[in-house]
C-alpha cells in the first residue's frame, strides 16, 4: 500500500473536478439559465463555465503554489558557499530537485499528478537534509591540505627533539605531543568527510534516479493502472541513505551555521 498523501498537500486540479463547489457551480449555472428561460442549450453552457472556472482556479492556485515553494527553498541553498566536492554535489541535487518540480507541474491531472505533488515534497525536504550535510561535510573536511601541514610539522619537531637536551627537549616533546594530538583529530575529521561525502554521491545517483523514475511515470500517466511503486521504492531508498548520513555526520538545521 503506498502512503496516503498529507492533508496540506498542494492543490489538486482531479480533486478540484469532483469538489462539491464544482458541483454547485454547475448547478448554479443550469439552474441560471432555465430561471432565465434561455433554453436548455446555453443552461447548459452556463452549468459547463461555472464548472469550467472552478477547476482552472484550482490549476491556476496548484502552479502559484508551487512556484512559491519553488522560490522558498531556493533561497536557502546557495551551492557556491561551499567549496568542491560540496559544491557539485549540492548543485546535482538541486537540478534533480528542478527537474522533479518541472514534472510535477507538467503531468496530466489524476492520481500520478497527486502522487508526484507528494513525492515531491519529500524530496524538497530531503534536499534541505542533503544541503544541511554538505555544509557539515564542508566544514568537518576545513582548510585543504590542513593535515599535510600538521604532520610535516610533527616530522620537524621530532627530528629536532632527537637532537636536543635536557630543557630544551622536554619542551620540544611537549610540542610534539600537541601536534600529535592535532593530527589525529585532523584525520578523523577528514575520515568522517570522506564518509560524508561518499554518502552525499550515493544520495545524489538516488535521486537523479528518482527523477529518471518519475518522468516514466508521467509518460504513463494517463494509462490506468500506472505503476506507482517504482517512485514509491525510490523513496524509501533515498530516506534510508539519508538516515546513514544522519549517522555519520549529524547535519545542522538548514538555518544554522556548521559546526
Amino acid at each position: 500500500m503506498l502512503e496516503k498523501p498529507p492533508e496540506n498537500r498542494l492543490p489538486s486540479v482531479a480533486r478540484a473536478a469532483t469538489s462539491p463547489t464544482a458541483i454547485v457551480l454547475a448547478g448554479a449555472g443550469v439552474a441560471i439559465g432555465e430561471a432565465a428561460h434561455l433554453g436548455l442549450a446555453i443552461a447548459l453552457v452556463l452549468g459547463a463555465a461555472g464548472y469550467g472556472a472552478r477547476v482552472a482556479w484550482s490549476a491556476v492556485r496548484r502552479r502559484a503554489a508551487l512556484r512559491r515553494r519553488g522560490r522558498r527553498h531556493l533561497a536557502r541553498i546557495d551551492p557556491w558557499s561551499v567549496p568542491d566536492p560540496w559544491r557539485g554535489y549540492t548543485t546535482r541535487a538541486l537540478d534533480a530537485r528542478k527537474a522533479l518540480r518541472q514534472l510535477a507541474r507538467d503531468c496530466p491531472p489524476g492520481p500520478v499528478a497527486n502522487y508526484l505533488s507528494h513525492a515531491l515534497e519529500q524530496v524538497e525536504s530531503a534536499v534541505e537534509e542533503y544541503w544541511a550535510l554538505a555544509r557539515s561535510g564542508a566544514a568537518l573536511a576545513g582548510a585543504p591540505g590542513r593535515s599535510l601541514k600538521v604532520a610535516q610539522e610533527l616530522d620537524a619537531a621530532q627530528t629536532v627533539a632527537a637532537t636536543a637536551q635536557g630543557a630544551d627537549r622536554a619542551a620540544l616533546e611537549s610540542g610534539e605531543d600537541v601536534l600529535a594530538s592535532e593530527l589525529r583529530s585532523l584525520r578523523h575529521l577528514d575520515s568522517v568527510a570522506a564518509q560524508v561525502s561518499a554518502q552525499l554521491s550515493t544520495l545524489s545517483t538516488q535521486l537523479e534516479g528518482l527523477v529518471a523514475a518519475a518522468g516514466e511515470l508521467v509518460v504513463s500517466a494517463g494509462v490506468p493502472g500506472a505503476d506507482l511503486s517504482v517512485v514509491a521504492s525510490q523513496l524509501t531508498s533515498l530516506t534510508r541513505a539519508l538516515d546513514e548520513a544522519r549517522r555519520i555526520a549529524p547535519a545542522p538545521g538548514p538555518g544554522e551555521p556548521p559546526g
